[in-house]
């Protein structure tokens, strides 16, 4: 004990002045000292008072309570340390250790009052103290490896937490229903189902799968592990269900992206008449959000208002989410300025609202008046940021943006440095961009896709294909955006032989064509003048499964001017009305423009006055 780092003062706990947290404390605790006392009535007061929180207020009683005749024993400073753990009060934790320790080996070694020390310190997450304390227990009981794996869980330590969890099987101590979700937890964290399955396993044969916490635990487990199916059969089983066990079960839907499920859930919620907390109404606008369902997540709000939940941070954001995928941008507005607290998550996902929706100027506004609420501006701020001054133009207020990240350290956040690429990129200041991809200490592949695709934009080939083949010497597998980007570059500078050379090279890496690769791949050849070999390519693109989009159709349309094969024109035409594919001003555009100059012009009449009534 001598090795910890506390030293506690002389006469510690009256030397201590405290505040009391309730002015109306009992005339018992003011009284003077007074030489007899009942032991069995001031434990249970002082035993009261530690469990109900008010730490402050037994001491002042402990201090009252004369040391001889053993008044004191280790029961109250085991009661008192049990008070500060479910307080978290580290400060007055550490304190009354150091008088622990004074009062000398016969507290100090006591093994209550140790494991007492292991749990406090565990719940205020001090985890070198808590370590340090766990070495020196001779006996390590159940509450003490609780206290471990849970600190572990919380930290994140989840390998460490689930090794504690398998010593603890090693030396025949059953872990009860307190370690056992803890453990569970940590399986989920790290996604190692297999070691979740034997906990499942123990927990059968063990009867605890009648533990609500458990089972909930089961249940966020297999959410976490992508095993929906298996989450089910918990949930199902379990014969009462709380708030919690439906919020795993709905937020494990979500999470996994089945997302029509998680709202069925979320209606027999209701209809078993469990009131929906933050987080399930959160996850259901989650789930509403994701599949652009209008009325659920309307529905979602109005029970969020219903509940009184609306104005906080975790609701508010959802809502906002929410309106801002469905394309409701007054809707986030107002529910952004009818909020009671805004933290920085809430600011950024307005100021992304804006900015996916084409009002970057009220973007860079908010960026403005939030710096004006003394908020920090993160990494996730400066991307909007960056991608808002790239729709307007403004590299002025963008390079200012980019010095505030060197100056608080952001330029190091790979998504910050993508997106300074892009918009370097965007305004054709290509140095800067390679700059910025320069500096980063890391990079990722969207952060080499970035600047590949500004090189292709740009038509610049030849670093393309360096940056292409530098990119591979870093041990990293293009992906289909890579390999879009490529032969754009290359189509871009007429290397023809050379993209349908790299477009074979796909399938060497495993890599499937998306619509995007095969209309970069039809339109580059229209417009490099190898229109029969574009038509090729779209009959390959129809015969993998792949569907043409409005540039597909545009393109090989451009391939049909080229011939000047009305056949083939109108078997396009054709092909759009069998497949009901929308006729956008694009298409109708360039049906018209393909009729008039294949010698169709009856049909480029009808076209034209089909575009001119739409």
């Amino acid at each position: 004990m001598a090795s910890l780092s506390i030293s506690p003062p002389l006469n510690l706990l009256n030397s201590i002045h405290f505040k009391p947290r309730n002015p109306s404390v009992s005339p018992k605790l003011k009284t003077t000292h007074f030489p007899e006392i009942d032991k069995r009535f001031c434990f249970t007061e002082f035993s009261s008072l530690s469990r109900n929180g008010q730490i402050q207020e037994a001491v002042h009683l402990l201090c009252q309570i004369p040391n001889n005749a053993g008044q004191i024993g280790p029961e109250f400073y085991v009661e008192l340390l049990q008070g500060c753990a479910n307080e978290t009060e580290l400060f007055l934790s550490q304190q009354i250790h150091g008088l622990i320790i004074k009062k000398g080996d016969v507290f100090a070694r006591n093994e209550y009052i140790q494991t007492r020390l292991v749990v406090c310190y565990a719940k205020c997450d001090e985890l070198e103290c808590t370590y340090r304390m766990f070495s020196r227990l001779v006996v390590k009981n159940i509450f003490s490896w609780t206290a471990i794996i849970g600190l572990n869980s919380r930290m994140k330590l989840n390998e460490q937490a689930l090794l504690c969890y398998s010593e603890i099987l090693e030396n025949g101590i059953c872990p009860d229903n307190f370690v056992i979700p803890n453990a569970l937890k940590a399986c989920g964290a790290n996604q190692w189902l297999g070691f979740g399955r034997g906990i499942h396993g123990y927990v059968i044969k063990m009867s605890f799968e009648g533990c609500v916490y458990v089972a909930s635990s089961l249940v966020d487990m297999y959410g976490k592990c992508g095993v929906l199916e298996d989450a089910k059969v918990v949930f199902d089983e379990m014969s009462e269900r709380n708030s919690v066990v439906w919020n795993s079960m709905i937020v494990g839907y979500v999470q996994n992206g089945m997302c029509e499920e998680a709202i069925r859930l979320f209606d027999e919620m209701r209809v078993e008449g469990v009131e929906p907390t933050r987080v399930t109404v959160s996850s259901f606008l989650s789930a509403a959000a994701n599949l652009g369902a209008v009325e659920e997540g309307r529905q979602g709000h109005a029970l969020a208002v219903l509940y009184g939940l609306e104005l906080g941070n975790v609701m508010g954001s959802s809502l906002i989410n929410f309106y801002s995928k469905i394309g409701w941008v007054e809707d986030a507005s107002l529910v952004f300025s009818g909020m009671v607290e805004k933290d920085a998550v809430t600011w950024n996902l307005l100021i992304s609202c804006y900015v996916q929706h084409g009002l970057a100027e009220d973007a860079v506004n908010m960026c403005h008046f939030m710096r004006l609420q003394g908020l920090r501006i993160d990494c996730v701020t400066m991307a909007s940021l960056f991608s808002a001054c790239s729709d307007i133009g403004d590299i002025k207020l963008g390079r200012e943006g980019h010095c505030y990240c060197i100056r608080n350290n952001l330029d190091s956040d790979m998504v910050v440095a993508t997106s300074m690429v892009n918009m370097y990129a965007k305004s054709k200041e290509i140095d800067y961009a390679r700059r910025v991809f320069d500096s980063s200490l890391e990079k990722d592949l969207v952060l080499w896709n970035a600047l590949l695709a500004a090189y292709a934009e740009l038509g610049l080939s030849g670093k393309a294909l360096e940056l292409f083949y530098q990119m591979q010497l870093q041990g990293l597998q293009p992906n289909v955006i890579t390999w879009n980007s490529i032969l754009l570059a290359l189509l871009r500078n007429r290397l023809v032989d050379e993209a349908k050379n790299m477009f074979s090279q796909m399938c060497a890496f495993s890599v499937e064509p998306n619509v995007v690769t095969w209309t970069t791949l039809i339109r580059g050849l229209a417009q490099n003048g190898v229109a029969f070999e574009a038509m090729l390519y779209f009959q390959q693109m129809q015969e993998s499964g792949v569907q043409p989009n409005s540039m597909s159709l545009t393109g090989v349309l451009s391939a049909c001017i080229d011939m000047t094969s009305l056949i083939l024109g109108k078997s396009i035409h054709g092909y759009v009305i069998r497949r009901n594919h929308e006729f956008s001003t694009e298409i109708l555009t360039s049906l018209a423009d393909m009729y008039a100059k294949c010698g169709g012009i009856a049909n480029a009449r009808k076209v034209f006055n089909i575009t001119s009534k739409g």
